[in-house]
């Protein structure tokens, strides 16, 4: 069991363990030393998002990687979760460390880690790395003056990105406006330059950070301000994406929006029309609705389900050789493309679809039709195994009222401490409200008479 890498890597409140200056020193140090032990000295890329803490996280990451005994780490700055890791790979870093809390307030942080290929480290990896910073040798402490970090040309950096994102279309996106909510996140520079360099016209909001107001009433989790601007300028569609721009949403020129369900329909019917589609597949999460099962099996497309996190998505496409893969939050991966998941990627490539087939993005979400999902959570004081059989007993009988008609998937958050996901679908949308809402009720009793009665 890992205690501090979650299904995203280690996040927490900026300056509360581990995200404190004597924690970070011990996981700079295990970083290095698991390298090490395998005989290489690291070449190690830091890149941050535009949160208020960044910049002092990175500083003693940094020094704890410099003081472990590598000559330097080279510091790039702001930049998206997926270029750091495109860099990485681009740039052959054994390692590439990501400051970010994604779509958590501005308050949190955390830290993701990439290996050389661009991938994010397995869980065999990061239960490693874990072991090593319970060994951390006291001896290390205060040990000398970090070097200070070498830092590559931001301005080249962006570009190669930009690059990359704009090389993976051929498509002339001139007819397409475009409103962009930029979360005051790690895209607010990139995400306007690659659009408007395809030809787009380009209307961006929340595209001026100061540190505090990164996913703050913007972004993927907040729409209704990109929704406005959809319809009072009359766009063509809508992206909005969190704060280190791994994900990202749409919104339609009639204000639906158009979640990561609806852009793996879209873009598997895409592919399986031009035969790019491999192995005939699209991976999912257990968070994906039924009726996206149901639909792209409906038209031979085989649907497979991974946990939640796109970490794990990524492992189930590596191992049954989809080439498609995603979640409803917006984490959608294109392995042909990108070793993770980028939310200007995505966008792109939705775009060329549009503009390929002469449609708009109300008429692509017409072709969907999602079954009603009830998402609702639960704050729990310890997290007591699902497995516990008046808990299991609980949710069995939950599943039974549902039938054959719908799905329920009840877990622990990977990324929320000490919070209980509900979620349940069906065709009937009254029916499986009251059955969330009971639920929960129940649960929480439960849950509070088996604490009571340990």
């Amino acid at each position: 069991m890992k205690k501090l890498f979650g299904t995203d890597g280690i996040r927490s409140v900026a300056g509360e363990a581990p995200l404190d200056k004597e924690t970070l020193g011990r996981i700079g140090w295990a970083l290095v030393e698991k390298w090490q032990q395998a005989g290489t000295e690291p070449r190690i890329i830091v890149g941050r998002d535009t949160r208020a803490s960044g910049e002092w996280i990175t500083a003693a990451l940094v020094q704890a990687l410099t003081n472990s005994g590598i000559d330097a780490a080279t510091d790039v700055g702001v930049i998206s979760t997926p270029g750091l890791a495109y860099l990485t790979r681009l740039h052959q870093f054994d390692l590439g460390i990501m400051i970010s809390a994604s779509h958590n307030p501005y308050q949190d942080n955390g830290i993701k880690v990439f290996g050389r290929d661009g991938f994010k480290l397995s869980d065999a990896e990061e239960v490693e790395i874990e072991r090593l910073i319970d060994e951390f040798p006291d001896s290390q402490l205060n040990r000398g003056t970090a070097a200070e970090p070498s830092r590559l040309d931001s301005t080249q950096l962006a570009r190669e990105y930009v690059n990359f994102l704009k090389n993976q279309t051929k498509a002339e996106l001139s007819s397409l406006r475009i409103g962009l909510d930029l979360c005051n996140g790690s895209a607010h520079a990139i995400a306007p330059t690659v659009f408007r360099e395809l030809g787009a016209s380009v209307q961006p909001i929340n595209d001026k950070p100061d540190g505090k107001n990164i996913n703050l009433n913007c972004g993927s989790l907040h729409l209704p301000g990109l929704i406005s601007l959809v319809k009072e300028r009359q766009l063509d569609l809508g992206v909005a994406f969190d704060g280190d721009a791994d994900r990202s949403l749409f919104v339609t020129a009639s204000g639906k929006v158009f979640d990561g369900d609806y852009v793996l329909f879209a873009l598997a019917l895409h592919f399986q029309g031009s035969q790019q589609l491999k192995g005939n597949r699209v991976v999912g999460t257990i968070m994906s609705n039924y009726a996206l099962e149901r639909s792209l099996n409906g038209r031979n497309i085989d649907f497979l389900r991974a946990a939640v996190g796109d970490r794990y998505v990524l492992e189930m496409m590596r191992v049954c050789g989809a080439n498609l893969g995603g979640e409803p939050s917006g984490h959608v991966i294109l392995s042909d493309c990108h070793t993770a998941g980028d939310g200007i990627l995505t966008a792109v490539k939705l775009a060329e679809v549009l503009v390929s087939r002469g449609v708009s993005l109300d008429a692509l979400a017409d072709e969907y039709h999602p079954y009603p999902q009830v998402l609702d959570g639960l704050k729990v004081r310890q997290k007591i195994p699902l497995e516990t059989p008046d808990i299991a007993d609980l949710i069995q009988r939950a599943e039974d009222r549902l039938g054959d008609s719908g799905r329920l998937v009840v877990r622990y958050s990977g990324t929320e401490p000490l919070l209980l996901r509900i979620m349940a679908e069906g065709a009937d949308g009254a029916q499986v409200q009251a059955l969330v809402r009971q639920l929960k009720s129940d649960m929480e009793v439960l849950l509070m008479g088996l604490l009571q009665g340990s």
